[in-house]
């Protein structure tokens, strides 16, 4: 029995995926969804940069950099990547490995809040969202009690 079988018919549509994942990717239209024939010879080499796979790197990645720095969807694109740990994709203006870097344990923490906030707001028991993040019940606890400093629409826990 998996961990989200207990409450998945308890909720909406895609709300375990919404509150599992809150943060998506960006809404709107990226600078990166349409090809800039000034900065990249081809739509496919544009792709490929974005993809991770640039066909000249020290070329390509400057270009890339350029456009997100110009892109509305930038603050939104950076919380995602930081987010959704992806190890290949240009995001943000940064290379995987120039996010790798940067990664530390409080976004692994904030992730988590987000998650717990998300779960316990759709009135999932705190036992189920341990189960659901592999997490001991005490420790979701101790996350909703940091949460609710923060936020005081949180109702008390059970």
């Amino acid at each position: 029995m998996e961990p989200h079988d207990e409450i998945e018919d308890e909720l909406p549509p895609d709300a375990l995926f919404w509150a599992m994942e809150p943060f998506g990717p960006p809404m709107g239209e990226a600078v990166c969804s349409t090809w800039d024939r000034t900065r990249f010879p081809t739509p496919q080499e544009q792709q490929a940069t974005f993809d991770g796979e640039p066909t000249v790197p020290e070329r390509d990645f400057p270009q890339a950099r350029a456009m997100c720095l110009a892109c509305p969807l930038l603050e939104s694109c950076r919380s995602y990547a930081q987010d959704s740990r992806d190890e290949h994709v240009f995001l943000a203006g940064e290379t995987a490995e120039e996010r790798r870097r940067n990664w530390r344990k409080s976004g692994e923490i904030a992730k988590r809040h987000r998650q717990v906030t998300a779960l316990y707001t759709l009135d999932v028991p705190t036992a189920a969202i341990a189960r659901l993040l592999q997490r001991d019940e005490s420790s979701i606890r101790g996350d909703l009690r940091e949460v609710r400093k923060r936020r005081s629409d949180l109702p008390p826990t059970a």
